[in-house]
């Protein structure tokens, strides 16, 4: 005779069940109660993968003749590129010691099958250039005494465009005229935006004193293509100008490997910059529009 809980099912659940009412065998115990899944209650667990089975996946989609072919090229390209069109000694330093590895490692990786990587995960080393610095502007200009920079002409260009424009939005007795243009990086995002990002002194016009307050400025400029064909046009458009030596100022991280702990956008991090060298000082993140790419890969290029 069926057990109670068999009552409650539905004859057509009942019936696979040995023992139930359709069932011509003898089995003293009743069918088992239906397990009744709950909506929301059950989650599918995500797959882990391990580092290799992550480089597979990577890099196994690509058959490995065609994957060693296409990173030869990318060395044979990185390592063609003329270190002399970097904006200053410290890029062009900074180019030579990336090219050499970067090439190295696409040579690597070339003759490399997928089954023998092994993704390890990197330690970062915490650094000091790229923590809040408030500097003068007499300090800043001691950082360039002995520096000898590279296209000296351009790099004046940008900062009396700079003062014109930060000039020409304040009072008369607000004004500066221009100390010392001190360095500038020009560099492009991967939708082909070209930004340039500038540091200079400026002493007031309005003299209220022998000894005039110096101040240190960061001026962002951005290319307009279509204007460089005019004669008549400035082809370069000043985004934004700001003093920065009354607050903490940031240097730029391309140099290093900087340890991002925040949440960001994708790939974007959008409290530094990952365009410039260490040497040229940032207000905040948020205060420019380039260079917030911490794969850097768009940045690293000699012209």
């Amino acid at each position: 005779m069926p057990t109670s809980s068999a009552t409650t099912e539905s004859p057509a659940i009942a019936a696979s069940f040995p023992g139930g009412p359709s069932d011509g065998g003898g089995g003293s115990s009743g069918p088992a109660p239906v397990r009744k899944r709950t909506p929301g209650r059950w989650k599918r667990i995500p797959r882990v993968l391990t580092p290799d089975m992550q480089a597979r996946k990577l890099l196994g989609g690509m058959d490995f003749e065609k994957r060693s072919r296409w990173f030869l090229q990318k060395a044979d390209e990185l390592e063609a590129m003329d270190p002399n069109g970097c904006d200053s000694e410290e890029a062009k330093i900074g180019f030579l010691a990336f090219q050499v590895e970067v090439a190295a490692s696409y040579r690597k990786i070339a003759r490399t099958r997928p089954q023998d990587m092994v993704l390890r995960l990197h330690q970062f080393v915490h650094t000091d250039r790229w923590v809040e610095e408030l500097l003068t502007a007499e300090e800043m200009e001691a950082r360039f005494t002995e520096r000898k920079g590279s296209h000296v002409a351009q790099l004046q260009h940008f900062a009396e465009l700079a003062l014109k424009h930060y000039n020409a939005k304040k009072a008369e007795h607000n004004k500066f005229d221009l100390a010392q243009a001190l360095t500038s990086n020009c560099f492009s995002e991967a939708c082909g935006t070209t930004y340039a990002h500038v540091n200079f002194t400026a002493i007031p016009q309005k003299m209220e004193s022998d000894h005039p307050m110096k101040r240190l400025f960061f001026a962002e400029l951005m290319l307009i293509p279509e204007l460089q064909l005019r004669e008549d046009s400035e082809p370069m458009r000043v985004l934004q100008v700001s003093t920065i030596d009354d607050a903490p100022c940031f240097g730029g991280c391309h140099e290093i490997r900087r340890r991002i702990d925040h949440e960001m956008r994708g790939a974007m991090d959008y409290e530094r910059c990952h365009a410039c060298c260490a040497i040229l000082k940032h207000p905040k993140g948020e205060s420019f529009d380039g260079g917030h790419n911490s794969t850097r890969r768009p940045y690293y290029s000699a012209t």
